[in-house]
């Protein structure tokens, strides 16, 4: 059974021969270019993990045009390409949808063309069989699509939860929206001498929006959104340094002079020792914190009563061991009363199974039914067993009715 996502058709390999292709560069760089769908009817991770082998560069450029298709093989791709040693860039030219996103998002820098757009959507399949087989699938889509989501919370931050419910509600973003999502690093610039974006030629019609100018608008909020910013704090206004060379403002100290009733010839140190005198004096009495009030001891209902944690363990398995006690001397009387009525003859012990069962559902009234039973109901001896005394006391009474047609004999 192959899980895959939706399976439009592919039109760009009729008349072209550039849908696939890996190439090395110059300068140890190599272009990679996926122009087609994933998996056995496009890209297989089988055919690009080999042609990947022959690559040897420090620098990729990943170019994408895709409409997704199968998961697994998509993981693979995204894999090899992700720990491969090369810095990899990724240009969506035109669709990234399903799981080429994933494999999109394999670049160190992703760069989305003008007019590009990305598709992000739950794993989709196609299951036979009965209804455990349906959960089954179920269960195993659901594993994928959160695997997928993972790597977009690695890329762009958020939770599981939200983007999955993005992937629910298959969200369509343009280049821009892309971006805002933190799925992509930047759009590329549109220059007059670039060549158009490679043409969506994708039928879109499989998926519930045929491209974003038919979808609703993504919800783009991620972990990544940036803090509101704090405008800066105004430094506090200092005092105002006192220019080299110069004395301090007679005004201010002449002004303390005044106020503290000092004499006009007072100096500096005169001035400031009665400055924390004034301080002293008005400077409230400290005072002494109150006692922290006792905590109150929970109230508590009526009847109960606290108990040490390991008091209670002790009392709970001390009970137990009663009730596993008592158990068993029911069962040891069962088996006495069962035992006597079975040697008194008042069931065949074939049927002591079932008298358990009774007796074991209802103690009182099996016992009240047995005590009730006549003893010898039951023969305890073998009956009609030949040789021993029966066949001795048999000769002698057959005497005693025909004494003379043994002699006879």
């Amino acid at each position: 059974m192959r899980l895959k996502t939706a399976r439009p058709t592919a039109r760009l390999r009729q008349g072209r021969n550039d849908w696939y292709r890996i190439t090395n560069l110059a300068d140890g760089a190599a272009e990679v270019v996926i122009y087609d769908e994933i998996g056995f009817w496009g890209v297989t991770a089988a055919d690009f993990i080999r042609d990947l082998k022959a690559v040897a560069a420090t620098e990729i450029t990943l170019r994408v045009n895709s409409p997704g298709g199968d998961v697994f093989d998509g993981i693979a791709i995204h894999n090899v390409l992700r720990n491969h040693p090369a810095t990899v860039t990724t240009h969506v030219d035109s669709l990234a949808a399903s799981i080429a996103s994933v494999i999109a998002l394999a670049g160190d820098r992703i760069i989305m063309q003008p007019h590009s757009q990305m598709m992000i959507h739950d794993a989709a399949g196609m299951c036979i069989g009965n209804g455990s087989d349906m959960h089954d699938m179920a269960a195993m889509l659901d594993r994928q699509s959160d695997n997928i989501a993972a790597v977009y919370v690695e890329r762009a931050g958020g939770t599981l939860a939200e983007w999955r419910e993005r992937m629910r509600a298959e969200t369509w973003m343009s280049a821009d929206e892309a971006v805002a999502a933190g799925l992509a690093d930047e759009v590329a610039p549109r220059r007059d001498t670039d060549t158009p974006a490679a043409t969506n030629s994708w039928d879109l019609s499989i998926f519930n929006y045929a491209g974003r100018e038919h979808a609703p608008p993504p919800i783009l909020a991620t972990a990544q959104d940036p803090a509101p910013e704090t405008p800066p704090v105004e430094p506090a206004a200092g005092p105002t340094p006192t220019p080299e060379g110069e004395a301090p403002m007679p005004a201010l100290d002449e002004g303390l002079r005044e106020r503290l009733g000092l004499n006009a010839d007072a100096d500096e140190a005169t001035i400031l020792a009665a400055v924390d005198e004034a301080l002293a004096e008005r400077a409230e009495p400290e005072t002494t914190p109150a006692p922290a009030a006792e905590p109150v001891a929970a109230q508590l209902p009526e009847g109960t009563v606290l108990v040490d944690s390991e008091r209670l363990a002790q009392l709970e398995r001390q009970a137990a061991e009663g009730v596993a006690a008592r158990a068993q001397q029911r069962i040891e009387a069962r088996d006495r009363d069962l035992d006597d009525a079975v040697r008194a003859g008042k069931f065949p012990p074939a049927r002591r199974e079932h008298w358990a069962r009774l007796y074991d559902a209802d103690p009182d009234g099996t016992r009240q039914t047995l005590n009730s039973l006549a003893e010898g109901t039951i023969p305890l001896a073998d009956i009609g067993a030949p040789g021993g005394d029966e066949d001795t006391n048999g000769d002698a009474e057959f005497d005693r009715m025909f004494p003379t047609y043994r002699k006879g004999a």
